[in-house]
């Protein structure tokens, strides 16, 4: 499926195709209790979903694709961890 495909569906159903199909990657926090969960679709592109842990819900979704003009992956180069084997780059 692709995004525009994603996008043309119903929000309930894009929830429930995150959750059935989608690859957890990462977690990054946007408020002290908002986790925003990022996951891969299967066709490539990427939904996060804004996870609220004081109410436990989800309070929305976003789906984009890497390199577009919405691509959200690099909030989430801080959070990456390199092994220590790796050398250095200035």
């Amino acid at each position: 499926m692709a995004l525009a495909q994603f996008n043309a569906l119903p929000y309930e159903q894009q929830l429930a195709l995150v959750y059935a199909e989608g690859a957890y990657i990462a977690t990054r926090w946007q408020e002290v209790y908002e986790a925003v969960l990022l996951y891969q679709l299967p066709s490539g592109f990427f939904a996060e979903l804004t996870y609220d842990t004081e109410t436990n819900e989800v309070q929305y979704l976003v789906a984009f694709e890497a390199g577009g003009e919405n691509d959200r992956l690099p909030d989430y180069a801080m959070f990456v961890k390199l092994p220590g084997w790796l050398p250095e780059v200035d």
